[in-house]
């Protein structure tokens, strides 16, 4: 097993660097995948039973690299996993804004145990991560289906929704989010027992870019007042917020009606990021 990387490019190490912090936000560790034409940063659902990736992150080996390679033994299987703290990974990774020019990022294995290392070749210490074993494989190996929303539409800044939401995480653990097609989008505390909250906060963000919005098959409609809506966890729907800020691009929901919401941006040949979360189950 090899793995071996050169960055030089001063946009491309900010670039990394703004994206390791945004994973340490999401979620204490993730997956390491590091494929021929991609690096793959993904987060899973493990209380779900089984491996469903929760969040998808790409990033292009043109931008950021100048030299890559990747190398198993067994060709057959060309992709390396490895699971890795990110808080870790974020504190290594400030140094790239320290004016650095030239960072080697490869895989270090240990003479004397069965310890592996991802190395920054920049004067600083080792990092220990774990390979993943093989039965977890397939659990990462594809990008998850998101074509059956019914309505998206593009987010508010962040210094505009971040009062509301942690406003609405202070009063309730769920939070719903409703999107017409008039781009409004809708925030609201929900409780499962009308008497665990007393104070009903909601806040409406009009006239939004919608990217689409086919409210098929949604049951009990009015005709009139068409809302796709979904109710989520208010604790994670902050936390990934504040990480996508980080990254400086306009971020997109997604809502399949009463099932799933997607949070996602896309600032094309740097970073892909796609965060799914799914309706609670009452």
């Amino acid at each position: 097993m090899k793995f071996e990387a050169l960055m030089n490019d001063q946009a491309a190490m900010r670039t990394f660097s703004n994206v390791s912090l945004s994973l340490k936000k999401i979620g204490k560790t993730c997956i390491l995948k590091l494929s021929k034409n991609k690096v793959f940063f993904i987060f899973s659902e493990k209380a779900i039973g089984f491996r469903r990736p929760s969040v998808w992150c790409e990033l292009p080996i043109r931008f950021y690299f100048e030299e890559y390679e990747v190398v198993r033994m067994d060709k057959a299987k060309n992709d390396i996993f490895l699971e890795l703290p990110t808080a870790s990974l974020a504190e290594t990774c400030s140094i790239l804004k320290q004016n650095t020019n030239l960072v080697k990022i490869k895989i270090t294995e240990s003479d004397d145990s069965d310890a592996i290392y991802l190395t920054f070749d920049m004067e600083l210490p080792m990092r220990a991560v774990k390979l993943l074993a093989e039965k977890y494989w397939s659990g990462y190996g594809e990008e998850p289906a998101s074509n059956a929303f019914h309505a998206s539409i593009q987010m508010p800044q962040w210094k505009n929704i971040k009062p509301v939401v942690d406003s609405i995480k202070n009063l309730s653990e769920w939070i719903s989010l409703s999107i017409e097609e008039t781009g409004k989008l809708t925030l609201e505390n929900f409780a499962l027992d009308i008497d665990t909250s007393a104070v009903k906060l909601k806040a409406d963000f009009p006239e939004l870019l919608v990217h689409s919005f086919v409210p098929a098959n949604i049951p009990n409609t009015d005709e009139d007042n068409v809302k796709v809506t979904a109710t989520i966890d208010s604790k994670k729907f902050l936390n990934y917020l504040s990480g996508m800020q980080i990254l400086n691009c306009p971020a997109i929901c997604s809502i399949a009606h009463e099932r799933l919401v997607k949070l996602s941006l896309d600032a094309p040949g740097r970073v892909k990021l796609q965060i799914f979360v799914f309706q609670f189950l009452t």
